[in-house]
């Protein structure tokens, strides 16, 4: 199954707000716990750009890091749902959207890498490595 932090939750919904009307961008690092993965640390792609429908960065400037499992953006229309574009872009084994009001964790939905809905639970900090 996969986990995410409190912490890191909470990052992704207020990054969301902060960025809103415009759609956010993260990486998100995480690593394997038997049969679990647990996202713990979300990091800036750099030189991302991002405007009200789109967040893109070029995937040549990230350094190799195989902590990086996933990413997180968000759609400000509230929709939780992966776009054609998202489904052509895949990073990582796991996508994250969070949605419009950016209030809760049932504002952010989590996919494989395929489009398939993931289900994810929540670990609290000292979970994390």
């Amino acid at each position: 199954m996969l986990f995410l932090t409190r912490q890191l939750v909470d990052s992704i919904l207020s990054y969301s707000k902060e960025k809103h009307p415009d759609e956010m961008l993260l990486l998100l690092r995480g690593k394997k716990k038997g049969n679990d993965i647990i996202l713990y640390q979300a990091v800036f792609p750099p030189f991302a750009y991002s405007n009200w429908h789109s967040a893109t960065y070029n995937p040549l400037h990230l350094p190799i890091d195989f902590t990086i499992l996933a990413t997180a953006h968000s759609h400000p229309s509230g929709v939780k749902i992966p776009s054609q574009v998202d489904l052509l872009h895949p990073y990582g084994k796991f996508m994250l959207i969070s949605g419009f009001p950016y209030e809760n964790a049932d504002d952010i939905a989590a996919f494989d890498n395929k489009g398939n809905i993931v289900q994810w639970g929540i670990v609290d900090v000292d979970e994390q490595p």
